[in-house]
């Protein structure tokens, strides 16, 4: 063989060990060395990040969010070089998948196999929560319709229960995963033409401490999918983005609602006889803001009627000598009479309840405290009243903390509107029950005298959510939470339409 053949030889078996040898170079570095214990699986569910580490196999933990009545929306975020399956769905990177759970219990769990053919690992997810408050649940209510509330004191978390006590939605997060976040007001809006929105307040850790539960309010499609967020609309009274208060809010379809916040505001228009400080007062005043289709259709404030200030029972050091911020009037609650669409307000530091006209911003008329028009007897006055619910025979029920005698109670009063009048007054105990702030009551049903009670902050027991047929005197329902925890407002959803 002559030499150059037996030079072109080499060199082809030598280029070709190069192209192997790169070739091998090449996979080398682009495979993924990590070990499973190492990597950390991140999703999304129902649109709420969940990192999920490898390092420990059979471990079990807690998705922020789940449904056991719609589907759960799963989306795995990153690539770990395996093959993932939840439940034994097979998902990729920048995938989704829709998980439909027949129920949500401390027993029930979503299997999760990361498998690379070297290493395996299963990790589990609790469709119940260990974030959310243990529940003790007695009886089964007779009616129909679904609980809706947020934890208030003792966690951050929101929750749906059905008739039988059972959850059926929540969003729950751990105190090093919640930054000071937390939620109050969580209900079901059903609009006219029957379409379903939920809303709840999420609570910022970082507030300047004016108003109650101070945020941004979340609005939910009926997949509970986020799809809007609310804070303040720019006006002549309010800069945009400015946060609302937690306490109440009416969806009245999408794109307008009426939302409350509280303002720190220097007036010169209290009464002297009420220790007005001499160089202008610093008080909380109540802001009222409808809007509809991204413009203020209504404002209203509290410091805009003098006559509030002598209303006014507690938080009024109008010198500022002991308080910089005293919220005079004490906002609560707040619904629309479906009869004339204007607003009745509960002022809890006034004992006042009082209609509001939606286009004059005129007062119409007021019940019960120190200006009230319809001739109650100090027994019939309210006392850091909270909640507020018209029923479908027109009366107004009132969920009375009752401050001022520490036996809460539950007012159903019919009012002759036109003449200031009280047709029919009813009240309804539990002996020993005193509730301290959050309470609400609703009537559930026509034509008879069971409520829905939400209890609040109590001074005593935990009885959360009752239901109790007032007729015969007897609980048909009721939720215990553990001590130290306590709901914000309870909704019980309704078929008609709801604020």
């Amino acid at each position: 063989m002559d030499s150059s053949r037996k030079f072109i030889i080499i060199s082809i078996s030598a280029a070709i060990l190069l192209i192997i040898l790169v070739s091998c170079t090449l996979a080398y570095s682009g495979r993924d060395n990590t070990l499973m214990s190492d990597k950390t699986l991140s999703f999304e569910i129902n649109g709420f990040n969940v990192e999920l580490p490898l390092s420990e196999n059979k471990a079990v933990f807690d998705a922020v969010s789940l449904s056991s009545v719609t589907e759960n929306k799963i989306k795995l975020l990153n690539e770990v070089g395996a093959t993932v399956k939840v439940n034994g769905k097979g998902i990729g990177a920048g995938s989704t998948i829709d998980l439909k759970l027949d129920a949500l219990s401390s027993s029930a769990l979503i299997e999760i196999q990361v498998d690379n053919e070297k290493d395996e690992r299963v990790i589990y997810l609790r469709t119940l929560s260990s974030q959310l408050p243990e529940m003790m649940v007695a009886g089964e209510s007779s009616y129909e319709g679904n609980y809706y509330a947020a934890i208030a004191t003792g966690g951050t978390a929101l929750y749906e229960l059905n008739k039988q006590g059972d959850v059926v939605f929540y969003i729950a997060k751990a105190p090093e995963a919640s930054n000071g976040e937390s939620y109050r007001d969580f209900k079901k809006h059903v609009f006219e033409n029957g379409t379903v929105r939920y809303s709840y307040q999420r609570v910022n850790g970082d507030s300047n401490g004016i108003g109650f539960a101070p945020g941004e309010r979340i609005i939910l499609d009926d997949q509970y999918r986020e799809i809007d967020t609310i804070t303040l609309i720019q006006s002549e009274l309010a800069k945009a983005g400015d946060l609302v208060d937690g306490r109440d809010f009416i969806l009245i379809e999408d794109n307008h609602y009426i939302v409350e916040a509280s303002q720190l505001v220097l007036v010169q228009n209290v009464p002297e006889a009420l220790g007005a400080n001499t160089m202008g007062s610093k008080v909380i005043r109540t802001l009222i803001q409808e809007v509809k289709d991204d413009q203020v259709v209504f404002e209203f404030t509290t410091d805009s009627h003098p006559e509030f200030y002598g209303l006014s029972v507690s938080d009024n050091d109008y010198s500022n000598t002991t308080s910089q911020s005293p919220d005079y009037s004490g906002f609560n609650r707040m619904i629309i009479d479906p009869a004339d669409q204007n607003l009745i307000v509960s002022f809890g530091n006034m004992n006042t309840i009082m209609k509001i006209d939606r286009e004059t911003k005129a007062v119409i008329w007021k019940l019960s405290g120190n200006g009230d028009q319809f001739g109650m007897s100090p027994e019939q006055k309210t006392s850091g009243q909270t909640d507020l619910d018209i029923t479908a025979e027109g009366y107004l029920t009132v969920f009375d903390n009752a401050l001022s005698t520490g036996q809460t109670r539950i007012l159903k009063i019919k009012l002759d509107e036109v003449n200031k009048k009280i047709l029919d007054y009813q009240e309804y105990k539990i002996p020993g029950k005193t509730a301290l702030a959050y309470g609400s009551a609703q009537k559930i049903g026509d034509n008879i005298e069971v409520y829905s009670i939400g209890w609040g902050l109590q001074k005593e027991a935990n009885a959360a959510i009752s239901e109790i047929d007032f007729n015969t005197g007897k609980k048909l329902f009721e939720v215990t939470l553990p001590q130290g925890i306590a709901n914000d407002r309870v909704q019980k959803s309704k078929l008609e339409k709801s604020q």
